[in-house]
């Protein structure tokens, strides 16, 4: 018998209790011989499982339990700051509620572990973000030698592995306990202030501090998570795994809906509740506003789209907490659209002081007459908010030449949009990049198309652009801006983009970008590589994703969504391999819309028509977005939902259109077929054993 509900509050027990028999597992596999398997079962134990019962591991759970000790605590602190108190002293009651779940523990654990954490710990001591990255780094040292000791098949390794299990979960107990006392100590704070100044006043002071609280709690989070060595989409796993979840969540469909079914926050509330006499109405300002502040900006901070949410049921009322999520949303849409712009680009001039040979926009020294002016530029962002609030990148030529830019940047960011900038770094110190964090840009593609210095700079043609590319994704970290590396692969980096991707991480670097050359502007002078190293190289670079912390997506390939499916990864954050004309489209500097910078296609003007009539209306759009639309093996494919062909091969690999191109890379009208089949692509349809799955994907749809 347990004081607090188990269900809610004591599933970090049972996680604890599950990984003891496993690790009773491990050591029975090394006393048969069987190290595959030990070294298979030892894995999960501490980095998890997925599944239908997925598992965290020690990892997971002590990265969550790090996290929940500074979100319980901070929620206290921010309050008493903002409200200019001292704490007021609830610690008779405090001691009196925690020892009872202190009790919990060693009941649940009895058997499992023996563990005593002295009481000071608790109170007392708090860890900083580097000490918490400290101690993680130590333990995952130690894993990694008793893995290699498992590889090399050491019969005595059982004594140390009990002695990491124990050093692991003696930390996450901890830790635990820290946030247990830490939730007992927020409830009964702020019950004393409520009944101190009245609900009405502190939900006031709770809307004032809320959103920042979120913010400030998840960077914490996802600072340690990044620095221990996990990827950023790899936190919202962490931040769930002490709930049981009903996640019904299709990106595919835009939205969804999560439920959680327990709550630590809540069965701590309930028994005190219950044992106290403190009002229901006191839990639920914990639920309503710091929970979904918080839910909100770890969401936000792992999906590469922006998001709208909606809490619909809460916990303390409901016994569920619901809730739901709408990429891209925007209040302005009368009805739930299928096809809404995820990313935008915005070519905000063509100006530029680099000569990249591949340059798909042929910049040039001198902008164009023409150019969206600021105000024509802000009123192209309030026409793309009558459709969607999407990811705007700003891009050129060189956009920081553009002398508005943050202006835009922050106008952008007034509406509700996710404003990125593609920059060749060049123009970029710490004074520009703390400019563009204060405007509110949240990432950056800087290009990185060699390890080696020299050979950069050759093929961005000015000597210099490498260092300067470098000192801008530093000064960008040090300025808490998000970096994505570009590299756009050739023939003389073709055995480099390991090393590239070791040195974009090294810098703090989350996502990578490896952009397949397509044949336009400058990039019309350089050979193409053939079809099969592309295809090479998409599963290659897949399969060294695990020695890396960067998110790695192809682009100008679409293939690779075929290829992530065979190989097991999940790449449905990305919904589908070419978005042209479904979720994304280009600005060109003078306004006219195509479907992406390599499709130079007109298809409108946003000074003639407003863009969300050019989006909704526009035919070949309409075409784009029916997959049954396209011709020759790319209609016949079995993968022609998941990846469509690159259209824009398609349609430039025409010696028409290459010496219609020439030098001058301009939107124009229509000249090629772009519903052919993309002949990069070396997929033969008929090979798929996944046709049937692939049939039901929510793109599949009828012609009418």
């Amino acid at each position: 018998m347990v004081n607090y509900d188990e269900r809610h509050c004591h599933k970090w027990a049972l996680l604890i209790t599950e990984r003891k028999n496993t690790l009773n597992q491990v050591h029975a596999a090394v006393e048969a011989g069987d190290y595959i398997k030990a070294k298979q079962l030892f894995y999960q134990i501490f980095y998890g499982k997925i599944g239908e019962q997925a598992d965290p591991g020690m990892a997971g759970s002590l990265l969550y339990h790090m996290a929940m000790v500074t979100k319980m605590e901070s929620e206290n602190n921010i309050l008493l700051k903002e409200l200019n108190i001292e704490q007021p002293d609830v610690q008779k009651n405090l001691d009196r509620f925690y020892g009872l779940f202190e009790a919990d523990a060693h009941t649940l654990l009895n058997g499992v572990i023996d563990f005593k954490i002295p009481f000071s710990s608790i109170t007392i001591e708090r860890l900083s973000s580097e000490q918490k990255i400290f101690l993680f780094t130590e333990l995952a040292k130690k894993y990694k030698e008793l893995e290699e000791r498992l590889t090399n098949q050491d019969s005595v390794v059982c004594v140390a592995l009990e002695e990491l299990f124990y050093e692991w979960t003696s930390l996450t107990i901890k830790m635990r306990f820290i946030q247990e006392y830490e939730t007992i100590k927020g409830l009964l704070t702020l019950d004393i202030l409520v009944k101190t100044y009245g609900i009405e006043e502190i939900q006031k002071v709770i809307d004032v501090v809320k959103d920042k609280f979120g913010e400030e709690t998840v960077n914490i989070a996802l600072d340690v998570t990044l620095k221990v060595g996990m990827r950023r989409e790899k936190l919202q796993a962490v931040m769930l795994s002490d709930h049981y979840i009903n996640n019904t969540m299709s990106i595919e469909k835009l939205d969804g809906k999560m439920d959680f079914l327990n709550c630590p926050i809540h069965g701590s509330h309930q028994y005190i509740l219950k044992n106290f006499g403190i009002n229901s109405d006191v839990p639920a300002l914990f639920c309503k506003n710091f929970c979904f502040a918080h839910a909100k900006a770890m969401l936000e901070s792992v999906l590469p789209f922006p998001l709208t949410l909606w809490q619909k049921k809460l916990m303390p009322t409901d016994d569920v907490c619901s809730f739901y999520l709408r990429l891209a949303y925007s209040p302005e849409i009368q009805q739930k659209e299928r096809f809404v712009p995820l990313i935008l680009s915005w070519n905000v001039t063509r100006e530029c002081n680099l000569k990249c040979s591949h340059c798909y926009i042929n910049a040039a020294d001198r902008k164009l007459e023409n150019e969206l002016t600021t105000e024509e530029g802000k009123q192209l962002i309030d026409q793309i908010c009558d459709i969607s609030r999407p990811l705007l990148i700003l891009s050129g030529g060189e956009p920081l030449l553009r002398q508005d830019i943050y202006e835009l940047i922050k106008y952008g960011s007034s509406k509700g949009l996710k404003m990125g900038l593609g920059s060749n770094g060049s123009l970029i110190d710490d004074a520009v990049a703390k400019k563009l964090k204060s405007a509110g840009i949240t990432t950056v593609s800087i290009s990185i198309d060699s390890h080696i210095a020299a050979q950069h700079d050759g093929f961005r043609g000015v000597v210099g652009s490498w260092e300067k590319a470098i000192n801008a994704i530093k000064a960008l970290r040090a300025n808490n801006v998000l970096v994505q590396v570009n590299t756009t692969l050739t023939h003389d980096n073709y055995d480099q983009i390991d090393n590239i991707m070791s040195l974009s991480e090294s810098l703090g670097v989350e996502n990578f970008h490896l952009f397949f050359l397509i044949p336009t502007g400058r990039g019309v002078k350089i050979d193409d590589i053939t079809p099969q190293k592309y295809e090479d190289m998409i599963t290659n670079t897949f399969a060294k994703v695990h020695k890396h912390r960067l998110n790695v997506r192809p682009s100008c390939a679409p293939q690779f969504m075929r290829i992530a499916q065979g190989m097991g990864l999940n790449m449905r954050q990305w919904i589908r391999g070419c978005i042209a004309g479904m979720y994304y489209c280009r600005i060109y500097p003078n306004g006219d819309i195509t479907p992406c910078p390599y499709l130079p296609i007109k298809i409108g003007n946003v000074r003639e028509k407003t863009f969300k009539e050019i989006w909704q209306n526009a035919d070949m759009f309409k075409i784009l977005r029916d997959p049954n639309t396209l011709t020759g093996k790319c209609g016949e494919c079995d993968y022609k939902i998941l990846c469509g062909g690159c259209r824009a091969r398609a349609y430039g690999l025409s010696a028409d259109f290459i010496d219609y191109c020439g030098d001058l890379h301009v939107p124009t009208e229509a000249k090629n077929d772009y519903l052919k089949e993309d002949p990069w692509c070396v997929y033969q349809s008929g090979t798929s054993k996944n046709v049937d799955i692939l049939k039901k994907h929510p793109h599949s749809i009828q012609r009418r």
